[in-house]
């Protein structure tokens, strides 16, 4: 198994609006065979944290988030996830439909690049793409 302290860069665009979340933080990498682990931690508004954990291969993303803001997301295309986003501002139902995922393995790092309908509360919100790097 391999393990390492890395730098993730997390970008997510909405594409119906001109919001968008750039986050840029250390972490600890682990793979066994083709199975990817990054694990992190992010200062939110209030300057409250939230632990990421990326699981993710060449089919799919899973980003769960624990703390004040707690989910669990789940990218793979032609699947819906659906599940509970909650917020200090309160719970939404989320409902996410992959389009396209890639991961691309280079001598840098790993890219991944997703794009998806988002929908909370029922309602279309965006369609939206995420790059994370690792490296």
């Amino acid at each position: 198994m391999e393990r390492r302290e890395v730098t993730i860069r997390f970008k997510s665009y909405m594409q119906d609006t001109d919001e968008h979340i750039d986050i840029e933080a250390k972490g600890t990498y682990m793979s066994k065979d083709d199975q990817h682990v990054v694990m992190y931690t992010e200062t939110v508004d209030g300057g409250h944290n939230v632990r990421n954990i990326l699981k993710f291969d060449a089919e799919s993303l899973e980003v769960t988030k624990l703390g004040v803001t707690k989910t669990k997301m789940f990218y793979k295309v032609g699947h819906i996830h659906e599940d509970v986003y909650s917020t200090p501002l309160g719970q939404y139902d989320m409902r996410i439909q992959t389009e396209e995922y890639a991961l691309f393995e280079n001598g840098m790092g790993l890219d991944i690049i997703t794009v998806y309908n988002l929908e909370l509360g029922g309602a279309h919100i965006s369609k939206c793409k995420v790059e994370i790097k690792v490296y």
